[in-house]
């Protein structure tokens, strides 16, 4: 199941899922449609906010560090 989910998600970011007929009936070996939709849905999503973020050149979380969410946190 855990590779199906992979895959698809793969499959949705590369933009290729609509011409894997494996991957989608793997999918619904294992998930309903409403799951289906909602784990795509999800995988969109993600590759939305990395695609945002890149092109507007922000930097999330510095190489070598971590997100410093308040003053005075600790990582």
């Amino acid at each position: 199941m855990e590779k199906a989910v992979v895959r698809w998600a793969e499959e949705v970011t590369n933009l290729t899922a609509k011409g894997n007929e494996f991957a989608f009936e793997e999918m619904q070996r294992y998930f309903s449609t409403e799951q289906i939709v909602s784990l795509t849905v999800l995988c969109g999503m993600w590759n939305l906010t990395g695609r945002v973020a890149e092109a507007l050149h922000l930097v999330v979380e510095p190489p070598g560090e971590r997100i410093s969410f308040q003053k005075g946190s600790t990582p």
